[in-house]
């Protein structure tokens, strides 16, 4: 981490460093911002994203988002250090983190940062090779060192209508640690045959349905009802 000295030392003015590339195993881009001044990033991914922003301050700003070809799997880390950050800049001296995957949203927001504050987050997502998701997202912001206001949310929708599974507000010097590590398995019948048996039995009772062959298993036998049932072995008389 810098000090106050090592940043002001820099420049005046901010420093960018950013570049994408391409390697045969993973795609990445990679920014670094140092310096005082006004500042604006952000970075946006459907599995997660980032928004930094801070007017006449100090800052120390890095992002990094790597990921494969078939974007089945990604890791995004960030990073926000402001110092000596001013009321006078409102909602504008601002940190933002953004996660979703495996039916879940996790969000987290410092806004009015005035003094010092430091952020991150550490985001992984994949997809298994049966298509299940997995969301593993680690979210810290301190403003202990100064003041901030805070908003955090953990969106679960797996069931269907999204409900808030954490929620936290917050104004004033805090130090706040949010973690959600989560996956949505494929979800397959727990029982396909019976399943089956359970629709050729439909099908069969349905007066409406169109009249075809039904093919009765080998041992089994239907009752008054168009319930399948094991077929009693036939007794052969002794002479």
């Amino acid at each position: 981490m810098l000090s106050v000295v090592g940043l002001a030392s820099c420049i005046a003015a901010l420093i960018v460093f950013a570049g994408v590339s391409s390697t045969g195993e993973a795609n990445i881009i990679d920014q670094k911002i140092i310096g005082s001044g006004d500042i604006y990033t952000r970075h946006d991914s459907e599995s997660a994203s980032d928004l930094a922003s801070a007017v006449n301050s100090t800052v120390s700003y890095e992002a990094t988002r790597t990921w494969d070809d078939e974007e089945s799997s990604q890791k995004f880390t960030t990073s926000f250090i402001v110092f000596g950050a001013q009321s006078s800049g409102g909602y504008r001296n601002q940190y933002v983190v953004k996660s979703s995957g495996a039916g879940y949203k996790h969000v987290y927001r410092a806004t009015a940062i005035t003094g010092d504050f430091s952020g991150s987050g550490e985001i992984t997502f994949s997809v298994g090779e049966d298509g299940a998701q997995n969301l593993d997202s680690l979210v810290i912001m301190d403003s202990r060192a100064g003041n901030a206001t805070f908003q955090g949310r953990i969106y679960n929708a797996q069931t269907g209508k999204p409900i808030t599974a954490e929620e936290t507000d917050a104004a004033g010097r805090f130090i706040i640690e949010s973690y959600l590590n989560v996956s949505q398995p494929i979800k397959t019948p727990e029982d396909w045959l019976g399943f089956c048996e359970s629709l050729d039995k439909d099908v069969i009772l349905d007066k409406t349905s169109p009249s075809g062959y039904y093919i009765i298993p080998d041992g089994y036998k239907l009752d008054d009802n168009g319930n399948l049932i094991p077929e009693l072995p036939k007794i052969r008389n002794s002479s």
